[in-house]
């Protein structure tokens, strides 16, 4: 019972990670109702994915630096577009994990 509560603990984390740098991406507004149901439904989709674990949390550790990155550099960039900036972080970050999601299906060799 503790490993599915302590399971169910780290599906609720990521969602509220991913929610928190989805809502700029995918609404106009964000509000507490779409915030609730957004990390519901990222939470479902870690349960049910568990078994790409790994995957899912590399991908959000990406998203996590990418945030940072993201943040310091559009801090120079969009100094007085604060509603711009958000989403543009915020798209940095998901497109930054989407593309080590796609980097481990596609491999081949540079040289």
């Amino acid at each position: 019972m503790e490993a599915f509560l302590y399971l169910v603990l780290k599906c609720i984390l990521l969602g509220i990670i991913w929610a928190a740098l989805l809502i700029p991406v995918i609404f106009n507004k964000g509000g507490l109702l779409k915030y609730i149901i957004t990390v519901a439904i990222i939470a479902l989709l870690c349960f049910f994915f568990r078994g790409w674990a790994a995957v899912i949390n590399k991908m959000t550790v990406i998203a996590l630096v990418t945030l940072v990155i993201s943040w310091i550099a559009s801090s120079a960039v969009f100094e007085k577009e604060s509603k711009v900036k958000s989403k543009v972080i915020s798209f940095t970050c998901v497109m930054a994990a989407v593309g080590y999601l796609v980097s481990n299906w596609v491999s081949f060799a540079i040289l």
